[in-house]
């Protein structure tokens, strides 16, 4: 850990962001989830829930702060490819996220995509509603209380697993994202370097999901700057 925390609003998360910014930001986090473990994790994960796949219907995974939607779409065509039945739903509180989300699953009867508040999902969906319940870089856009408000929420989602993947804060990390948005939007770049700022380290994710009572609780610090955090065995699976 090179520095504290520091929270940081992103200029992404401004309501009044324009659609140019809010696109390029998202190019930029979607080539990120590609070539810098968000795609590499997310298919891990679902490889490694093949045993315990429904043979009676298809596995439900829920994405909060769905931003693109790039992350469940891969998984859609990760699942195809497999043959496996998958239906998944992406929820999102802002509305221009949501519009680049549509455009590209526009074509996708097997995602949902709806304008939600990731802390009202149990309210909306119900206790144990999806056998896995993922979040990829969206927890560090949130202070520590609302982190801990949302775990426990996807802890009360989730029937098998919970994910939590997100940005490893160190010093080789903030000054690899500086080079790696030399040249693009201010906004990205900006956004870029406030979110490895309010990335995590092991202990902190550990704490944090451990104060709001979750149980099977592993951690690893993935390649390129992953910070990964599952929760398993979290309800009936019958």
């Amino acid at each position: 850990m090179y520095t504290r925390r520091r929270f940081i609003p992103e200029r992404m998360d401004d309501p009044a962001i324009s659609q140019r910014e809010i696109d390029a930001s998202f190019d930029f986090i979607r080539m990120v989830n590609r070539r810098l473990g968000g795609v590499a994790t997310l298919r891990r994960e679902l490889e490694s829930l093949r045993t315990e796949w429904p043979r009676d219907r298809p596995l439900r995974l829920l994405d909060l702060g769905t931003g693109a939607a790039d992350l469940p779409l891969d998984a859609i065509g990760w699942a195809e490819a497999r043959g496996l039945p998958i239906e998944c739903v992406g929820v999102d509180n802002h509305p221009a996220a949501l519009a680049v989300a549509r455009r590209l699953a526009e074509d996708e009867p097997r995602l949902q995509l709806l304008e939600l508040d990731a802390r009202e999902a149990v309210e909306h969906f119900g206790v144990r509603s999806f056998d896995l319940v993922h979040a990829g870089m969206f927890l560090h856009h949130l202070p520590d209380l609302e982190v801990m408000t949302t775990l426990a929420a996807m802890g009360r989602l989730a029937r098998r697993r919970l994910v939590w993947n997100d940005l490893h804060r160190t010093r080789f990390n903030a000054v690899a994202i500086r080079l790696l948005t030399i040249g693009r939007h201010p906004t990205v770049r900006f956004d870029a370097a406030a979110s490895v700022g309010k990335g995590f380290v092991r202990d902190e994710a550990l704490d944090l999901a451990r104060r709001v009572g979750l149980e099977n609780v592993r951690v690893r610090c993935a390649f390129a700057g992953r910070l990964v955090l599952t929760a398993s065995g979290l309800g009936d699976v019958s």
